[in-house]
């Protein structure tokens, strides 16, 4: 049972990591266009369509300007590991 859990942190530990890349590859606009920053895209895609699926329903998210889903995501990343980490 650790080991399984000690591997799901693992994976939530490197989707963290690569959250904050993506994040702060997304304020640098040389770095949109990269190999690197569309990699990073079409691993965390996957898990942002859902939930942007899911705050679209609500008419005041949809009039933010900014994308809400990412900073979901990190919490859910967050929540989900500090749970793991506990369990181990």
């Amino acid at each position: 049972m650790q080991t399984l859990a000690w591997i799901i942190y693992s994976i939530l530990s490197v989707l963290d990591v690569l959250l904050l890349v993506s994040a702060i590859m997304s304020w640098i606009p040389e770095a949109r266009g990269t190999r690197l920053y569309e990699s990073i895209n079409r691993i965390l895609s996957p898990l942002l369509t859902p939930i942007r699926s899911f705050l679209s329903r609500f008419e005041f998210i949809r009039r933010c300007p900014i994308d809400l889903s990412f900073l979901v995501l990190v919490i859910i990343v967050q929540v989900l590991s500090n749970a793991v980490w506990l369990i181990v």
